[in-house]
């Protein structure tokens, strides 16, 4: 048998492992944008209120799970509440075999944009060019492909490498280089004439603006920045240590993951506002605003290549704690090496990656639910699929395995009787109840 008994070799490890999983695209590419179509602070209020609560119960739970079940999200589940939640970490697993698969098309832009810089391509001040250029990127279904390929290949060559050689390491020293450039991008863009009017637009907070709408979207990347309902969690949680405290461990994953998406609305907002560009502009405003602040300060190039490296690895991070959701799977049930397991996702995700990364270009007239193959994934993935697999950890954790959790949560450090009733009622109660409020709003909104 396969054996998946690879340890962190600290806490810290751990905790920007976790985080990282969100850091990378799930706030860079996706947050700024998401709050500019959804109002601002009418997103980004119900997103942290989100995080604080079921956010940081469930991640409390997942990683539970994972250090009590000792395997992948199947054979976690599985081996706590039964055969019928074995069945319900499976789903979990194909949700990350499945976001996966669209994630590294966008970590292959990442990589077409690192080029770019490294040629001196990367930064412009002309909006239209900039735009122009994306266009001709994702809508170039062969090219697409051909990036795809090479993150797909680093991604899988991270986890081949293992979690402490492989994961640890690559999230350990290079996860606070891509803060520190973060911070570096917001101080330069924060002194752009007009700037202001972004840092207002992202927090001005408006009743008019929230809506069934934003609520849902707020509570769908809330399960995206935290990495919950995909399994990632409970596998990553199989490799800790017992003397790690979870409540305290979780909570830091959780002010990770929100401090990372507030940074990354503070650097592509205010250069929206700043160069005239609409702040609901889509999946592709990092990659038009980013080079228009390199291309208005000195040594723009090379303030562009280190961004995207840093941006590369922070996608590798993401993909790679997918992807290990699916190895542990198959190394757990199918009894499969690392090695063989990851070749075998290779080849398959880079086909099913290949539908994506042509849906932007010649298949985009292929549409499921008014949504090209890409957007259709993201969506069913971000607002069902990840909330689903969260509704299952919320009642495993909350009903079936409750008294395990319990011990679990206490293991390390003693907790007051009443924070661990309240990690108890929001998981046996108000997580479920939101959830399904979420799926209602999702089919019927």
């Amino acid at each position: 048998m396969a054996s998946t008994s690879s340890e962190w070799s600290s806490r810290l490890g751990f905790i920007l492992a976790s985080a990282g999983s969100a850091i990378g695209l799930g706030a860079i590419w996706k947050f700024p944008f998401w709050a500019g179509v959804n109002g601002g602070g009418a997103f980004i209020i119900p997103y942290i209120l989100f995080t604080f609560t079921i956010g940081v119960a469930l991640v409390i739970a997942e990683v539970a799970i994972g250090r009590r079940g000792r395997g992948s999200a199947l054979t976690a589940m599985k081996r706590l509440g039964g055969p019928w939640f074995g069945y319900l970490g499976a789903f979990a697993v194909f949700s990350s075999f499945l976001i996966v698969s669209y994630y590294s098309v966008v970590g292959g832009w990442c990589v077409s944009y690192l080029v770019d810089a490294f040629t001196g391509n990367a930064t412009s001040t002309d909006p239209e060019m900039l735009k122009n250029h994306f266009n001709s990127l994702v809508s170039d279904g062969t090219r697409n492909t051909a990036w795809h390929f090479v993150f797909l290949s680093l991604t899988c060559g991270v986890v081949i490498a293992g979690v402490e050689q492989g994961i640890e390491r690559l999230s350990k020293y290079l996860m606070p280089t891509l803060f520190i450039l973060m911070l570096c991008i917001i101080v330069r863009g924060l002194t752009l004439p007009g700037a202001w009017e972004g840092v207002v637009f992202l927090f001005d907070f408006s009743f008019e603006k929230l809506t069934a709408a934003s609520i849902l979207n707020a509570m769908g990347f809330t399960f995206f920045s935290l990495s919950l309902g995909a399994g990632i969690l409970v596998t990553y949680g199989s490799y800790l240590s017992d003397k790690t405290c979870i409540p305290s461990s979780s909570m830091w994953v959780a002010v990770l993951a929100i401090q990372a998406a507030l940074l990354a609305g503070l650097m592509i907002m205010p250069a929206v506002f700043a160069f005239g560009l609409e702040p609901n502009a889509g999946p592709g405003l990092v990659f038009i605003t980013v080079p228009m602040i390199f291309g208005s300060i000195p040594f723009g190039d090379v303030f562009a290549a280190l961004f995207y490296i840093c941006l590369l690895v922070a996608a590798l991070t993401s993909s790679v704690s997918l992807l290990e959701v699916v190895t542990a799977f198959l190394q757990n049930e199918w009894h499969l090496s690392r090695r063989t397991s990851v070749i075998g996702c290779w080849i398959s995700l880079f086909f099913l990656g290949a539908v994506s990364a042509f849906s932007f270009g010649p298949w985009s007239g292929f549409t499921i639910a008014g949504r090209n193959f890409f957007d259709f994934l993201d969506f069913i993935c971000t607002n069902f699929f990840m909330p689903a697999g969260g509704l299952a950890v919320a009642l495993l954790a909350g009903w079936r395995a409750w008294p395990v959790i319990r011990e679990e949560i206490v293991a390390v450090r003693q907790y007051s009787e009443g924070t661990v009733k309240l990690i108890h009622f929001m998981l046996s109660y108000l997580s479920p109840i939101l959830v399904l409020v979420a799926f209602y709003q999702g089919i019927f909104g």
